[in-house]
C-alpha cells in the first residue's frame, strides 16, 4: 500500500502519478465507449424498440381484400360507343367500350359471366339480348383488375340479327333505322348507345 500512496523509482513521483491517471482515465473512456456501443442506435439496437411496418399486417390483409373484391356501380364508368355511329344492314356492328375505375380502392371486374349482357332494342321492341343464348355471347370472358384511375379498353361486336330464347332461331330480319345498344358487365349498366343501320 505504501507504493501505491509513494511511488518508488529512480523518476519522479509525478511521473508515476500521471501514468496512473493515464491509465485511469483509459479505463474510463473505455467504459463510457463500451456502454455507448450497447445502449446508443448505433449498437446492435437490442434495447431499441423495433421500427414498424409502414403498413400494418392487418392493412396489407385489407389491401389484398380490396384487391380482389368485386367492382361495384360507384368503382367503374362503362362507357359504349358505336364504332363506326351508322353501319349498313347486314354488318357488323361493332362497339367499343371503355372500363374506367373511379374509386380509391382496386376491384375486381370479371367479364363475360351471366350478370354480362348485350341487348339490342329499337324502341319498345326487344331485338337481340345475349341473355337468349349465353354460349354464343361476343362478350369475351375476362377478369380486369382495375385499380389507380386506370382504363380497360375492348371491342364488342353484334351479329345483326334477333336473338329467340333457348338459342333458338329468331324468324324476324332485322331492318334499317335507329337502335340502342345497352350493355352491362358484372351486373353494372352502362347507359344505352344509339346507333343506326341504313340500307
Amino acid at each position: 500500500m505504501e507504493g501505491l500512496r509513494r511511488p518508488v523509482g529512480r523518476q519522479s513521483a509525478n511521473v508515476y502519478w500521471r501514468r496512473r491517471l493515464v491509465v485511469v482515465l483509459g479505463v474510463i473512456l473505455l467504459v463510457v465507449v463500451a456502454w455507448f456501443l450497447i445502449f446508443s442506435p448505433s449498437g446492435d439496437g437490442t434495447d431499441l424498440p423495433v421500427a414498424e411496418s409502414s403498413q400494418s399486417p392487418e392493412a396489407t390483409t385489407s389491401a389484398a381484400a380490396d384487391a380482389s373484391r368485386a367492382c361495384g356501380v360507384d368503382d367503374v364508368t362503362i362507357t359504349v360507343t358505336p364504332n363506326p355511329q351508322s353501319v349498313a344492314v347486314g354488318s357488323l356492328p361493332v362497339f367499343d367500350v371503355s372500363v374506367a375505375h373511379a374509386s380509391s380502392s382496386p376491384c375486381l371486374l370479371s367479364i363475360g359471366g351471366e350478370d354480362s349482357t348485350l341487348l339490342i332494342t329499337s324502341g319498345d321492341t326487344q331485338i337481340y339480348t345475349t341473355a337468349d343464348c349465353p354460349d354464343q355471347s361476343p362478350i369475351t370472358a375476362r377478369d380486369l383488375l382495375l385499380a389507380n384511375d386506370a382504363t380497360e379498353t375492348f371491342q364488342v361486336t353484334w351479329n345483326g340479327n334477333w336473338s329467340a330464347p333457348e338459342c333458338g332461331t329468331a324468324t324476324h330480319s332485322t331492318d334499317p333505322g335507329y337502335y340502342w345498344a345497352t350493355l352491362t358487365l358484372q351486373g353494372i349498366q352502362a347507359d344505352a348507345a344509339q346507333f343506326q343501320l341504313t340500307a
